[in-house]
């Protein structure tokens, strides 16, 4: 009986462990995060922890969807998202020293979905920063034709808008059906959305969306992606 006892609080433990995912990172640059769980169009306030030694270490639960989206925002303005599946064990880096968040991580096919749909938006931020700066400096220099530096500055950023957008999706038709990738499809360069239009979106809505509709049918985040889909299609704003 005794043994009965005991085998049955060790299944019990394990079920609740498995509902758990440690993350642990090694962080520069910041003293606390705030976590925030994504439930779909709502964001949900989840724990504030102190980084201590520069080590982050937390056991994050998952929800009944088990594929559960994470936020953190650290008190240096930097930030990151990540997401958990049974199983997953995150590991990574993150210099946080400034709001452009530069991190490595592994340990769960979510997370390195979303880093690497987040590479190219930390370059066109880089990018877009040094493009402003110069444009600031041009523009107290007399010896500079405004009206072709703005024509430049502006020729820059629309040849990095379509490479950001080429590079999104190529990240996306790895691993097409990856819930990370709704992500993807809402991010924008200098302000302007990477899917917008119509006709020219219409075969990567297709492609990629349709592929997480159908392996995430019922996951808030998918449900979502459905509605943004059709107003930018044009249907009808139901959920199918």
């Amino acid at each position: 009986m005794k043994k009965s006892w005991i085998l049955g609080l060790i299944i019990l433990t394990s079920a609740c462990s498995n509902d758990f995912i440690p993350v642990n990172f090694q962080i520069e640059g910041a003293k606390n995060a705030v976590i925030v769980r994504i439930d779909g169009e709502h964001t949900v306030p989840w724990d504030t922890i102190e980084v201590i030694n520069n080590k982050l270490k937390i056991n994050l639960p998952l929800d009944s969807t088990l594929k559960t989206f994470y936020y953190f925002i650290f008190d240096s303005g930097a930030s990151l998202r990540i997401g958990l599946e049974p199983g997953d064990n995150i590991i990574g880096s993150i210099n946080a020293k400034e709001s452009l968040t530069v991190y490595k991580l592994n340990g769960s096919s979510l997370s390195e979905q979303l880093h690497a749909l987040y590479e190219p938006v930390l370059k066109s931020s880089q990018i877009i920063d040094s493009l402003d700066k110069y444009r600031l400096i041009s523009k107290n220099d007399t010896g500079i034709d405004l009206l072709s530096m703005e024509k430049r500055h502006y020729t820059a950023l629309e040849s990095r808008y379509f490479e950001h957008k080429n590079e999104i999706i190529e990240i996306m038709a790895k691993d097409s059906s990856s819930l990370s990738n709704v992500f993807g499809f809402f991010q924008k360069v200098a302000d302007v959305p990477l899917f917008s239009n119509k006709e020219d979106d219409r075969v990567n809505f297709n492609l990629f969306g349709d592929a997480i509709i159908k392996s995430h049918p019922y996951h808030p985040l998918a449900r979502i992606f459905i509605l943004e889909k059709n107003r930018i299609l044009g249907k009808n704003n139901l959920v199918k």
